[in-house]
């Protein structure tokens, strides 16, 4: 039996629509290779190549994608005190008072540029379960660091 995957709604939004999109970009790709191969020197034809390496990437990521939507478990955010999966919570470091802004979501969501975090992180585990004004400490490799909980869904 295959495991669930965990991931907001958002997430499972996202993903349909990149999952389109790739899918949208295979005709263009298949077309680049056909014109690449009409050159016929297959050693030394890097659009060839290029092309190919792009359509084996286009085709691993809907592969992903849809294992992705297939085995989806949406979870809805939490309207309880307690921090969880789908939340949005803004935390202040205690030792420099910056504040940062996390949506906790599942491990295939996880983009710490976009300030999505893991709930199988380090940051992501030490909030699940908290409320607003606890202060969590979270272990990383180069230290612990010390949070407090300054709001939810903002």
């Amino acid at each position: 039996m295959e495991e669930q995957i965990v991931i907001t709604r958002q997430g499972y939004e996202n993903a349909k629509n990149r999952l389109e999109q790739l899918k949208s970009e295979q005709p263009l790709v298949r077309e680049e290779i056909t014109r690449a191969a009409a050159d016929k020197d297959f050693k030394e034809n890097a659009p060839f190549h290029a092309a190919r390496e792009k359509m084996s990437y286009l085709k691993g990521e809907i592969q992903r994608l849809e294992d992705t939507l297939r085995l989806a478990k949406i979870v809805e955010s939490n309207t309880g005190s307690k921090i969880g999966l789908g939340d949005t919570v803004v935390i202040e470091n205690l030792d420099d008072e910056e504040r940062s802004t996390y949506t906790l979501v599942g491990p295939r969501e996880a983009n710490m540029r976009e300030g999505k975090v893991s709930i199988s992180s380090p940051l992501g585990q030490a909030l699940i379960g908290t409320n607003v004004g606890d202060t969590v400490d979270v272990k990383a490799p180069s230290g612990v660091f010390s949070y407090m909980i300054v709001s939810k869904n903002a």
